[in-house]
């Protein structure tokens, strides 16, 4: 395979600045707040990108105002990293809004998950930034310590790491090398047939979902799977994944969804929409270890 080049972002300092998108829903003021004060304890000032953040419909403002938002959070010198503050939905609608050779001028950590998966992907593709998959402001109160400490870690750029994977609840464990690609199963699958498709090609993908009956996770994976899309990935990593009950999917149902399928799958990843959430550099060569049940992410 050949290798992507790519662009580490510069990692922070105390004292520097992160500036807070919204590139898709609105957010609730006192999650957003709590976010804030848990920025500022670890010693960063914080910025918005926009005051007075309007609603349109189910939006946070146009998509014009959203992409412009974003684009002026890359392109100020002031800001030296990005945190999305929610997801919903709506970042898919200022893809084609924005310039990513301008971006590839002035890279920055940016991280976000679920709806925020489409951003990450795009930014990988077109602008060549190692971008991260990991908690967004109005989360960070819900997270458990041990992942808010790996954030802070991330934050500083301590993101080569070991995560632990449970052998007992792999399927074909095997060891595999690639790149460490994924992020929500959701808007990854809308994104097969767009300039921001990500390359399958060796790709250790995870992925993660929430809200979604079990059939449509079926629905999502036989997508993929006509596409084509599993036949190229090296693994599969599944992190947390719940229906519409917001119980979380058992073991023997995820191998049901997953079928006889050759392909390394591991389960219990700790990302997705919950209280475990570490982060991931999407874009990073990792390796998985099947005897020792290890993923390793480093450069």
């Amino acid at each position: 395979m050949k290798k992507k080049k790519f662009t580490v972002p510069p990692f922070l300092k105390p004292g520097d600045t992160i500036g807070i998108a919204t590139p898709a829903s609105p957010f609730k003021a006192e999650a957003f707040q709590s976010g804030v004060h848990f920025l500022k304890q670890w010693g960063y000032k914080v910025i918005s990108g926009r005051k007075g953040i309007g609603r349109t419909g189910y939006l946070a403002g146009t998509d014009r105002e959203r992409a412009d938002e974003l684009m002026g959070l890359f392109t100020n010198p002031g800001i030296k990293a990005i945190l999305c503050s929610r997801g919903g939905y709506g970042a898919m609608r200022i893809l084609d809004f924005l310039d990513f050779k301008k971006i590839k001028e002035y890279p920055k950590l940016f991280m976000g998950f679920s709806d925020v998966t489409v951003l990450l992907s795009a930014l990988w593709k077109e602008a060549g930034l190692l971008v991260f998959h990991g908690p967004m402001l109005t989360t960070l109160s819900q997270l458990i310590p041990s992942s808010r400490d790996r954030l802070q870690a991330t934050l500083r750029g301590h993101y080569p790491i070991q995560i632990p994977l449970d052998l007992k609840r792999a399927i074909s464990p095997v060891s595999s090398r690639g790149t460490l690609l994924g992020g929500n199963l959701t808007m990854l699958t809308h994104l097969i047939g767009t300039p921001y498709e990500p390359d399958w090609n060796q790709a250790l993908l995870f992925l993660e979902d929430c809200g979604e009956d079990p059939y449509r996770v079926d629905r999502l994976f036989m997508h993929l799977r006509l596409r084509g899309c599993l036949d190229r990935v090296s693994a599969i990593l599944l992190g947390k994944f719940t229906g519409s009950d917001n119980k979380e999917f058992p073991l023997s149902l995820v191998k049901k969804i997953i079928g006889n399928s050759k392909i390394p799958v591991w389960t219990g990843l700790p990302v997705g929409h919950g209280s475990r959430n570490i982060p991931l550099p999407v874009g990073a060569p990792a390796f998985i270890d099947a005897e020792r049940g290890l993923l390793t992410v480093d450069l």
